[in-house]
């Protein structure tokens, strides 16, 4: 009984050793690329793909691409919001920050989180009439 029990906990710090931890970065940049394709056709050589529909490149991370599902899912109006954005920033050359969960040395990241800023010279002061 004790040598199953330690042959089991032998095992599972072996599983945990060798599972790759996530990484959760942020990046900011201009998009250099922003493309969208059909479910499941997956972005990136089989291994370092992932399982997305809208993929950008930014020109501050040559090399790499982050992308996100854009299903029909609970997850569907955020998303949409989240190209909306990278349409713009794309559009007006804007810079864009993405948060993005990736697994090193791996080149492609899944995004969690998109925003755009305005420069300070670029705030426009209230009207006073």
């Amino acid at each position: 009984m004790r040598v199953s029990s330690l042959l089991s906990i032998v095992v599972l710090a072996a599983m945990c050793m060798s599972a790759r931890p996530l990484d959760l970065l942020n990046a900011r940049g201009r998009i250099t690329l922003l493309r969208t394709h059909d479910v499941g056709t997956k972005y990136g050589p089989p291994t370092d793909q992932i399982d997305v529909e809208t993929v950008i490149q930014l020109d501050t991370k040559p090399g790499m691409a982050f992308g996100f599902q854009l299903r029909d899912d609970n997850q569907r109006v955020t998303r949409e919001g989240m190209l909306d954005l990278l349409r713009d920033a794309f559009r007006n050359n804007w810079p864009v920050s993405i948060d993005y969960i990736i697994t090193p040395p791996k080149k492609n990241g899944v995004i969690i989180r998109v925003w755009v800023e305005k420069t300070p010279g670029a705030v426009v002061a209230p009207s006073t009439n």
